[in-house]
């Protein structure tokens, strides 16, 4: 069995609950709750790389903050 430690970016949505961004993964899902928002992604990470087996591709991220100036 491999492990591979993901990055889960959470999003509080307006209308209740959160999505959730792996960038490594490149997928996206969804649920009510914090909890149980990284565990439908946990599983969908995990069928993603049963899915694509050797094949499968990690991405490495390099994640920067930016500074961005309006006049909103």
């Amino acid at each position: 069995m491999r492990r591979t430690t993901l990055t889960a970016e959470l999003i509080s949505e307006a209308e209740g609950g959160y999505s959730v961004y792996c960038p490594e993964l490149d997928i996206y899902t969804q649920g009510e709750t914090e909890e149980e928002c990284l565990a439908n992604l946990r599983e969908a990470a995990e069928l993603h790389l049963e899915e694509l087996g050797e094949a499968a591709r990690v991405r490495r991220v390099i994640r920067r903050q930016i500074v961005v100036e309006t006049n909103a």
